[in-house]
């Protein structure tokens, strides 16, 4: 059975009692402290999974878990790092840690909890920077105990999270931070991770285990043993524990206020209207893509709030590059004709929005050469579906 990582990262906080120093030095109410934190959590184990999930990510993860378990526990020591406010060596270290964990989605996930929380920017990214570490050194213990720091383990560590996460995360995070397919994408990499161990056990028993060994049949019944233990444990074929069913988009540990506190929010955007039932391509759920959708255009109008002039214009275009890649990547230019005729008035509010943040940012003097290119190919493609 998958360990739930979010449960013993609570449990750290609880036992060391910093949470309500990890408030105040962010400027939380102490009310909303074990909410917020809670909200968090699921986030920054979530940009770990997905790190996790490709072998790139695995690897790097797997050099600074080595260089961490160098180091003494920050477990250990807690109540000293959090000391000092604003100023904690906690939050100095976690800060460093986000752009590894959150990736190039930071800013547009950072928007979504402001709106979540009803906080401002530096107080969420105080929240993140200072849980960092401790998420990093409960998954660090975890990692240690199932044998090291391979990348294969921490994949099998890490992807055992999705069911997880899938009920901590509200859809709206999902979407800006690429969640939403990534239940496949783990269960791709731990399965990866399986046959690559296998194939070592069967190296190691070939070697090890001569013609004349009365015991020799026992050795590859006992890899298949640990690969069916672990298959079944991640549930790669159709066993083990049951994806619990997903919460809607509104976390139920997280109090969302009327009016959430957000520096320079962009435009609200309309509810997307609800799609008869449809085949499509993929096999491809409706709700799956709507929520695809709704996090591509949420993200992209995020972005382009934040546009106020050359410099933040060159500041956002990782983010919208990102953006628009993953809308891309929905194929809506390759649906069939007749899913066109209802994608067409499903896109069009959320396309009027966009198309009044461009026309804001495209009268500063020198944004619309930045924008353009990167944003015209995709406003082309919903401009053939709206008509």
């Amino acid at each position: 059975m998958a360990i739930n990582l979010m449960d013993l990262v609570k449990t750290a906080i609880n036992t060391s009692g910093v949470a309500d120093q990890i408030g105040s030095a962010v400027g939380l109410e102490k009310s909303k402290t074990n909410s917020a934190i809670e909200a968090a959590i699921p986030v920054l184990l979530g940009g770990l999974m997905k790190k996790a999930s490709t072998p790139t990510g695995a690897s790097e993860l797997s050099n600074i878990f080595k260089k961490q378990d160098a180091e003494p526990s920050i477990l250990d020591n807690l109540g000293s790092l959090v000391s000092g406010g604003a100023n904690s060596k906690l939050l100095g270290l976690g800060t460093s840690l986000l752009p590894m964990l959150l990736g190039s989605s930071q800013a547009s996930i950072v928007s979504v909890l402001m709106k979540l929380l009803g906080l401002g920017d530096k107080s969420v990214l105080g929240l993140l920077g200072s849980l960092a570490p401790i998420v990093m050194g409960v998954v660090g213990k975890q990692a240690k105990s199932a044998g090291g720091f391979d990348a294969s383990i921490l994949t099998n560590l890490l992807g055992g999270q999705n069911n997880f996460l899938s009920s901590a995360l509200p859809n709206e995070l999902k979407g800006v931070m690429g969640l939403a397919d990534l239940g496949k994408a783990a269960s791709d990499a731990v399965s990866g991770a399986a046959r690559t161990a296998t194939q070592t056990a069967q190296k190691t028993v070939a070697q090890a285990a001569p013609a004349s060994n009365p015991l020799g049949w026992l050795l590859p019944l006992l890899a298949l043993a640990a690969l069916g233990f672990l298959a079944w444990n991640f549930g790669l074929f159709g066993g083990g524990k049951k994806a619990e069913p997903a919460k809607t988009a509104t976390n139920p540990g997280v109090v969302a206020p009327k009016t959430a506190t957000v520096d320079t929010p962009a435009p609200a955007l309309p509810e997307m209207p609800e799609l008869p039932k449809l085949e499509l391509p993929g096999g491809i759920s409706i709700d799956d893509l709507k929520t695809k959708l709704t996090g591509s255009f949420d993200g992209i109008a995020d972005i382009l709030g934040s546009i106020k002039d050359v410099d933040t214009a060159n500041a956002a275009k990782s983010k919208l590059e990102e953006a628009t890649k993953a809308y891309a990547e929905l194929g809506m230019d390759k649906m069939p004709e007749a899913a066109n005729s209802v994608f067409g008035p499903f896109l069009k509010p959320y396309f009027g929005k966009v198309g009044e943040l461009l026309n804001t940012i495209y009268a500063i003097p020198g944004v619309k050469e930045i924008v353009e290119p990167i944003i015209g190919p995709m406003v082309s493609s919903v401009a053939k579906l709206v008509g």
